[in-house]
């Protein structure tokens, strides 16, 4: 870099924050303004209870239907994170446990509240709230109408058949009991309901000429969704070999495609005049409970948030005067909350769609039940979701929109791939997979029913995109038979590709999904699938829980350069034994961070480079990587050496904490600098400072070894613990013992004792900026 560029670029950096933690630099400023969007919410709905227990504002409703507009403000406060400790919430549950059910919509909330609380002392509650509704429901000729208001009967309504259905769901998550034919009599009711045009109607006995309507379709929708769940839980039944006799049939297909293709042309967020936030709360759970990215070609939760955040009162709330309903603040501003915090639930799973039709999709509930089983297991019950994504919906005309595309889909840690046939993915659909993974996320394939014909053509997908790294056996010794909890080798035979120090592509030519589709966790084969799915979830993400939805991760274009303009500063990578280069992407993917945030003018791909190589001298920042031991002569620890003491820098980190690397760099630089001392870089170091970074280098996040040399289980927040040798007054060797090039590459796996991709940006950042400025 010429001096003339590089002064005034130095003295406007040292008025940036540099090293804003990497997950806040890659949010797209619509996701802060959703988590803001919640907290003004919040604020507003704890204001309104002013210590009276309640929020029942308008006389009307109240009097009517005492306790709706508490638990609907109690629903959307608890998921939008308010604990149930909160002294607000604990006044609202006082008030609301003291209402007996009586009224559908209420018993429904009512039911919803208490699930969402998971105190056992709502379970008798929970249980007599569920036969209320059980004995609400209102029948004509003997064939069930739905339900009405009361228990009493009369007319019934979609509406409040919804709100029931909704609260039997609730209770049946926490443990209620609910005859299977009741399930079974439901979703017959919303399929023989269901109008020719697709759609759904607001009552049968209720002014019927009312034509169908979108409320009431995504409320049928929903209906269907949920009934086929539970009816599934129960009634599939695997062969022996964990192959599904039934895999792909659902009686409730047709008349949920009638559905969707109602909605094709009738979606919209403020479609429902005067209904606009019960509309709203209702596309969150179709989007939610169908995994569906985009409903009816608009990307739901984007196009929702942006409509809510940009029509939020001042003091918080949600309300207009359009129509009779929208103008309850309570009920919109918690209709609202529920759509943004719900709708933003962290994706940790996304199935990728790949033609011909629906062959990708063959098990409809499989992911549903791992992320819940991972939720429980692994990530304390924090809510998950998961998505089907269909890339052939979005808008990929330019290399720009691939690339966010791709940023989108690394909100998802794991993306899951199967199918009966063999795959067959367009070549766009190869392009963001492969840069999907390579820009640090995982790949997950299973042979649907272990049908060979996927198999082979899985296998020749892979050998396409990746052809010096063909899938291979995984060894008794992967960490991914033992990272959440142990599963036998034997199991079944997966298979991976290797990426740095990560495996990043597994398959299984063998069935799996079926016992995840039957939610199987009793039975032994069932029981070890279900281990198999946390291990590989752990494996996968290091046991970080994902980013919320909207997040996305900025993906540069790896064509972005070709040549290395004039003036640039150079990096090199230092070959050494056999392994110098178990991270082939980190000091590009380092590079393009600082190029893009920073606007350095770096090269954007390394030199490699040996020491003996008469050019050594023009690099100044010089990168070591590696697992194994290694070893150089004289001859070229003296050229090094003369490098280093004439402004050069080394950056060195043994890949996932190797020792063998670790004892070799320590003989390495002892050799190398006979006088001086590899030492601990103390935390008020001018490079972790201020002044250097734009924000002090006070913490970050490593997962180190415990006593018996195993990584531990999550990283750990801790002062930043470099080491390195300085000679007169500046440092020209900076080291980790724990790893930063993997994680550089995100992808470093469960057992690598190192650094998460965040805090390696900011370290190689801040060493990237010393060797510039000292």
């Amino acid at each position: 870099m010429s001096g003339r560029r590089f002064v005034p670029l130095f003295a406007a950096l040292l008025l940036l924050p540099a090293t804003i933690p990497a997950q806040n630099r890659a949010e797209e400023p619509l996701v802060e303004r959703v988590r803001a969007a919640i907290e003004k919410g919040v604020r507003y709905l704890k204001s309104v209870e002013k210590g009276t227990q309640k929020w029942e504002q308008d006389i009307t409703v109240a009097g009517t239907r005492p306790g709706g507009e508490t638990a609907l403000a109690l629903l959307a406060l608890l998921n939008a994170g308010v604990k149930p400790n909160d002294p607000v919430v604990e006044r609202g549950l006082e008030y609301l446990r003291r209402i007996d059910p009586k009224d559908t919509y209420v018993v429904g909330l009512q039911t919803m509240v208490y699930a969402e609380v998971g105190d056992p002392r709502d379970g008798p509650r929970i249980q007599n709230n569920v036969d209320w509704l059980i004995r609400a429901r209102v029948y004509r000729n003997g064939q069930l109408r739905g339900w009405g208001y009361r228990e009493e009967g009369g007319t019934a309504d979609n509406s409040n058949t919804q709100y029931a259905l909704l609260g039997l769901h609730a209770g049946k998550q926490a443990g209620a009991r609910i005859d299977r034919s009741a399930w079974e009599e439901i979703q017959n009711y919303y399929k023989s309901t269901q109008q020719e045009d697709g759609g759904w109607i607001y009552s049968q006995d209720y002014n019927p000429g009312r034509g169908t309507t979108l409320t009431m379709t995504v409320a049928g929708l929903c209906g269907l969704y949920i009934t086929a769940m539970e009816l599934n839980d129960a009634g599939r039944q695997l062969n022996p070999d964990g192959s599904d006799p039934k895999c792909g049939v659902y009686d409730e297909n047709p008349a949920i495609a009638k559905g969707h293709r109602w909605l094709a042309n009738r979606f919209a967020f403020q479609g429902a005049v005067g209904h606009i936030y019960y509309n709203i709360y209702g596309i969150e759970r179709l989007g939610r409970l169908s995994g569906q990215r985009f409903l009816a070609g608009h990307d739901w939760y984007r196009e929702g948030c942006e409509f809510l955040v940009g029509t939020q009162q001042e003091d918080g709330a949600w309300f207009n005067n359009v129509g009779p309903f929208d103008r309850y603040a309570v009920v919109s501003t918690s209709f609202s909350l529920l759509f943004l915090s719900k709708g933003r639930t962290p994706i940790l799973i996304s199935k990728f769609a790949h033609l011909p039709g629906e062959d990708w999709n063959r098990k409809h509930n499989d992911l549903r039940h791992v992320v819940e089983y991972t939720s429980k297991e692994l990530f304390r019950k924090l809510p998950l979701a998961w998505q089907n994504y269909d890339s052939q919906r979005a808008d990929l005309s330019s290399r720009d929109a691939v690339a966010a595309e791709v940023g989108s889909l690394l909100q998802s840690p794991i993306v899951f791939l199967s199918g009966h046939e063999a795959p067959r993915l367009t070549e766009i659909q190869k392009t963001i997979l492969k840069r999907y993974i390579d820009e640090g996320g995982f790949l997950f394939a299973e042979a649907c029913c272990g049908d060979k014909r996927f198999a082979i053509g899985f296998r020749q997908l892979m050998a396409d995109m990746y052809k010096e790294t063909p899938l291979k056996p995984l060894g008794p010794a992967h960490p991914i038979w033992v990272a959440h909890k142990p599963v036998p080798p034997d199991f079944v035979a997966l298979e991976g590709i290797e990426m740095g120090c990560k495996t990043v592509v597994v398959f299984s030519p063998q069935p799996l999904a079926g016992y995840w589709e039957t939610n199987d966790q009793t039975g032994n084969h069932g029981q070890l699938a279900f281990r198999l799915a946390g291990n590989i979830v752990a494996y996968a993400t290091g046991l970080e829980y994902p980013k919320p939805r909207l997040s996305t991760t900025r993906v540069l274009d790896p064509a972005q350069e070709t040549k290395v303009p004039r003036g640039y500063r150079k990096v090199a990578q230092i070959r050494h034994g056999g392994d110098w280069q178990p991270a082939p992407r980190a000091m590009s993917n380092l590079m393009r961070h600082v190029r893009a945030e920073l606007k350095l003018d770096v090269a954007l791909t390394p030199e490699e480079i040996t020491l003996n190589n008469p050019g050594l001298s023009q690099y100044k920042f010089l990168y070591m990587h590696g697992r194994r031991g290694f070893d150089f002569g004289a001859d070229e620890l003296k050229m090094l050496q003369a490098n280093l003491k004439l402004g050069g820098l080394l950056f060195a980190d043994a890949c996932c904490g190797k020792k063998e690397f670790d004892q070799a760099f320590r003989a390495f630089v002892e050799k190398l600098f006979p006088d001086a001392k590899l030492e601990p870089i103390p935390p008020g170091d001018y490079l972790y400072s201020a002044e250097l970074n734009g924000s002090d280098i006070a913490s970050v996040r490593v997962r180190r070894e415990k006593p018996d040399g195993t990584a531990e289980a999550e990283y750990r927040d801790q002062p930043p613990q470099l080491e390195g040798i300085k000679i007169k007054d500046r440092w020209v060797v900076i080291y980790g013992r724990y790893d930063i090039g993997c994680a550089l590459e995100n992808h470093q796996s469960s057992d690598c004792k190192g650094h998460d991709h965040t805090s390696a940006l900011r370290l190689g950042t801040a060493a990237v900026l010393y060797s510039l400025k000292k």
